[in-house]
């Protein structure tokens, strides 16, 4: 399968280009106590030049029901940015991660206690910023998202001693750890401009298909991408005893020598380069590729019905896009 992008992120962003740029200010602004730790490693270049596709989702959902209060949706913006920053954090320390967008992880540099509190403290800066808006509604619905953030990580770190979980199981565990906060970014600045609660739910909505999507694709690039283009080693989920989707549809499709091997990799976290070479031939000999793909394609078209409920407009058009940028991305 040969993932390909046929419109650019700065593309899709060019209606919100003011906003994300006040955002990227405001964080770097809310975060100016942090950089001690985080200066001259991965997660720096993160804070400002990342997808920032949280933000993007906020912008876009508020403005496209009332584009004449982008002031009022910029720190919410911010606040998504800074609860999927910390989360990065977080994920890192259980991961062992040693890198970060070809940098060094906090948990690298200085160690995992620094790393957990700083993620720490940026998650309750984000709750700070949020609590400006005095909207108990708001609150609930990014403190919901941490908590199921929370719940799929420990689902996953006690999926078994193998790795070896469900495809059911598997999309439990992204829901939470991914899905969750995607529905959250785009469910907030719905609540905080009262919109009926059937906007409400369709924005939430809007939000999962598209993290579930995003996180599937992402799963995918760990076995197919392009290892300089990503800023990050690949096969690090199998190498980490972790059966995502392509392992699992894999596991489902190979013969028992096949499966023994694969099995073998999860038990025993070893992946030599004569099995990156075995696993890059068999995603796609497999055709576990595109089945990932597919089941990326069909939460996105799901996400595309849900904007039905949204009048045309150019922010409106910004998500359609994104929803094709996400299952054509190659990082």
């Amino acid at each position: 399968m040969q993932l390909s992008q046929d419109i650019s992120l700065t593309t899709i962003y060019q209606p919100i280009e003011k906003e994300l740029k006040a955002v990227r200010e405001k964080l770097l602004l809310h975060l100016r106590d942090a950089f001690g730790l985080i200066r001259g490693i991965g997660f720096e270049s993160t804070v400002v030049g990342g997808k920032q596709i949280r933000p993007a989702l906020a912008l876009l959902a508020g403005l496209s029901l009332r584009p004449d209060k982008n002031d009022v949706l910029i720190n919410v913006a911010v606040a998504s940015e800074m609860t999927h920053f910390a989360s990065l954090i977080h994920d890192d320390v259980v991961d062992n991660a040693t890198t970060r967008r070809g940098g060094e992880s906090v948990n690298a540099r200085w160690h995992d206690k620094a790393a957990v509190l700083l993620g720490d403290y940026i998650i309750s800066q984000a709750l700070y910023i949020l609590s400006d808006y005095d909207n108990s509604s708001v609150l609930r619905t990014i403190m919901s998202a941490i908590k199921e953030m929370s719940e799929g990580e420990l689902h996953q770190i006690t999926a078994g001693a193998d790795g070896i979980i469900s495809e059911t199981d598997y999309y439990d565990i992204i829901r939470h750890k991914t899905s969750s906060l995607m529905g959250a970014v785009c469910e907030m600045p719905v609540h905080l401009l009262g919109e009926s609660a059937e906007t409400i739910n369709a924005m939430r909505l809007f939000g999962h298909n598209f993290g579930m999507a995003f996180q599937v694709v992402d799963d995918l690039l760990d076995f197919v991408a392009d290892e300089d283009q990503v800023g990050k080693p690949i096969f690090c989920d199998i190498k980490d005893g972790k059966a995502t989707l392509p392992t699992i549809c894999m596991l489902k499709r190979l013969d028992t020598a096949g499966c023994a091997r694969i099995r073998r990799i999860l038990e025993e976290r070893v992946l030599e380069e004569k099995d990156k070479d075995w696993l890059t031939e068999t995603i796609r000999a497999t055709g576990a590729d595109e089945y990932c793909a597919d089941v990326a394609r069909h939460f996105t078209s799901q996400a595309k019905h849900v904007l039905e409920i949204l009048p045309d407009s150019e922010y409106k058009k910004s998500m359609l896009d994104l929803c094709d940028y996400i299952v054509a991305r190659e990082r």
